[in-house]
């Protein structure tokens, strides 16, 4: 009986990952485009989630279903803190914060005849998010690199994910010597 119930609270805690990472996702897009400076990042993220509440319930509602097969979340009572890893995005927010230029500089190396001025915005926005987990959050490089790539699927044209994995791959690469 236990196990199945470790079961659960593992796809649940995938959903509220995966929804985190999706909308920190969109807030590092809509920083690259409204060209704001990446300071306060936790009090900004704040504000964006308040503002995207109902569409980040909404997504992880679908999430929950997806991996959960549960379809008994209830949109009406369920709050942001219960669908947004708060530690997660604390952790995230900090990293960049003081991370930032050594990540873009990261990105411009391995980024054969690219740089962060010109890539995709979005594209570069799942680079910063992953290249901090693997670097310093100490998330495994490959649950990062996986979780990069299907945001990149799903946001991204279809040359992104090649690209964003062979990014990734060489920065670990470079690392983990």
């Amino acid at each position: 009986m236990g196990h199945n119930n470790e079961k659960s609270r593992e796809f649940f805690d995938r959903a509220k990952m995966q929804t985190t990472r999706e909308y920190l996702m969109k807030f590092m897009y809509q920083i690259e485009v409204r060209k704001e400076e990446a300071e306060d990042t936790l009090n900004k993220v704040r504000g964006f989630c308040v503002e995207h509440e109902e569409d980040i319930v909404e997504r992880y509602i679908e999430l929950n279903a997806k991996y959960a097969k549960k379809h008994n979340v209830d949109k009406e009572t369920i709050s942001l803190e219960e669908v947004i890893d708060i530690d997660y995005a604390r952790k995230f927010c900090s990293a960049i914060d003081e991370h930032k230029e050594n990540v873009d500089d990261i990105i411009n190396k391995h980024a054969n005849n690219w740089s962060v001025a010109r890539m995709p915005k979005i594209d570069l926005a799942i680079l910063r998010i992953s290249i901090c987990e693997i670097l310093y959050m100490e998330l495994p490089s490959k649950v990062s690199i996986n979780e990069a790539i299907e945001l990149a699927k799903i946001y991204c044209d279809d040359k992104s994910p090649k690209f964003i994995n062979g990014i990734l791959g060489s920065v670990v690469t470079e690392f983990e010597k």
